[in-house]
């Protein structure tokens, strides 16, 4: 279970938003999100492009978690919105389309992973400490949080979100 935190609390928090049309899906994918053990402050979900944009614009998030397959405004189309109004966001693509060409389009306009679900939990707790390696997570013993983390995530001026490592996960094939 996420152990939820009030805003400013904790610099370290995760902040997630889930992009899917169907609400049924973001709640799989929130609940494999809250199994990972992981800190979050918040995980946001929005049904489409005009959602995720117009959240993203009210409030910092640190990573997307997308399904592609959406009828109304494709998921490709997404990333390439995303990527542009916040460069330092990491996108995360976990989808049921395990096309090759979709995977490689998918990368090519600003995806930094591509998942086939179904994803474990252990999985996605692995790429995102690879992704934010400073988190806390609920197994750690509180006196492990007790000393600032390095300063991995950064605010930029320019973008106003924290990014992450500069270099890109290898994620093995499950």
């Amino acid at each position: 279970m996420v152990c939820t935190v009030e805003p400013g609390q904790d610099a370290n928090a995760l902040r997630v938003v889930l992009i899917d049309t169907r609400p049924e899906r973001r709640l799989l994918v929130r609940h494999l999100i809250e199994s990972t053990g992981l800190v979050a402050t918040d995980i946001g979900e929005a049904a489409s492009t005009a959602e995720a944009v117009e959240l993203l614009d009210r409030e910092d998030r640190d990573v997307v978690v997308i399904e592609i397959q959406m009828p109304v405004s494709q998921g490709l189309e997404t990333i390439a919105a995303l990527r542009g109004r916040a460069p330092g966001l990491r996108i995360v693509v976990c989808s049921f389309h395990r096309d090759p060409a979709t995977k490689e389009q998918a990368l090519a306009r600003g995806a930094d992973v591509y998942l086939d679900k179904p994803v474990s939990s252990v999985y996605l707790k692995a790429l995102l400490r690879r992704f934010f390696p400073e988190l806390p997570s609920e197994e750690a013993p509180p006196e492990a949080h007790a000393e600032p983390a390095p300063a991995r995530r950064v605010r930029t001026p320019a973008s106003g979100r924290r990014g992450g490592p500069s270099a890109e996960p290898t994620v093995p094939s499950e």
